[in-house]
């Protein structure tokens, strides 16, 4: 089964999924003591030029899911953040996501499924759940071989803390 950072993020937006496995081109799933530190909200004083400091970002990407790789395409318009599935033959796999400024909150998603930016900067961007308690947080960070996105679940009665991280490197579609 081929999984994708972007399917990865949408069920993350619902809800926390299982211990994922180690494999290459990511770190092992870790677990931690409850997170005891106040949960960070959306802003909603983000503008266009906030959107623009995301243009690191752009590009094709590949990163891995154990020993499945998985390709994605970022770009920024204006005040979105558009992401493609791409599959490997670099044709696009399914609608493209699309994380939006509206009101001074970006972010993707409606109601409980809705996550939006707390933070960004030159070289990161934060995620958190709009709606506290449900969903988890997740950032990419740039990094000097690309970026990573680091996707974290909070403790919950049957689950510890536990983070999971995947290394995005530059992907050169196979037509260029």
């Amino acid at each position: 089964m081929r999984n994708t950072l972007s399917k990865f993020l949408t069920i993350a937006f619902v809800f926390a999924i299982a211990a994922c496995s180690s494999g290459a081109g990511q770190k092992n799933a870790t677990a931690s003591a409850p997170d005891t530190k106040p949960q960070a909200t959306p802003s909603n004083k983000f503008t266009a030029a906030d959107v623009a400091k995301l243009k690191w970002i752009e590009g094709a990407w590949q990163g891995m899911n154990g020993d499945e790789p998985f390709f994605e395409r970022y770009r920024i318009e204006e005040t979105a953040m558009v992401v493609e599935t791409l599959k490997k033959d670099g044709s696009v796999d399914g609608p493209p996501e699309r994380f939006e400024l509206t009101n001074g909150e970006f972010g993707k998603g409606e109601g409980d499924k809705r996550s939006a930016a707390s933070e960004i900067t030159d070289t990161f961007i934060q995620f958190v759940p709009a709606v506290s308690g449900k969903g988890n947080n997740f950032r990419f960070l740039k990094q000097p071989h690309g970026w990573d996105a680091i996707l974290e679940w909070p403790a919950t009665a049957d689950k510890p803390a536990r983070t999971k991280t995947y290394r995005m490197d530059r992907w050169y579609l196979p037509n260029e």
